[in-house]
């Protein structure tokens, strides 16, 4: 059952008001990254980045995310100023989930409530 438009609305402002505060968040983490942590050791060698998450959809192809956000039955992918709108119906989340535990990626199908 698809939900309602009210409902569809809400969770859109919601989705806004999270990408807003994870974009003000990357741009304070931004400014504090530029000094060191008081107490903190120098850290050698390279930032270890985590790994992206792989999408599959339905007609086969595929695309790596790395700040998402399951709401609903829709998937909002947050990549810089950009989010984009996922229905799940547009997935193959069985091979979604497939191809994410071989490449040891934890990604999580469980929607927010």
């Amino acid at each position: 059952m698809a939900p309602a438009p009210e409902q569809d609305r809400a969770l859109a402002g919601q989705v806004e008001r999270l990408a807003n505060e994870v974009e003000q968040l990357r741009e304070e983490q931004a400014s504090l990254g530029a000094l060191p942590a008081p107490g903190a050791a120098p850290q050698a060698g390279v930032e270890e980045k985590p790994l992206a998450a792989v999408l599959v959809y339905r007609d086969g192809h595929q695309s790596e995310v790395q700040d998402y956000a399951l709401l609903g039955q829709t998937l909002w992918v947050f990549a810089g100023p950009a989010t984009r709108r996922i229905p799940l119906a547009d997935l193959n989340l069985e091979a979604t989930a497939r191809a994410n535990e071989e490449r040891g990626v934890d990604f999580v199908l469980s929607p927010l409530r």
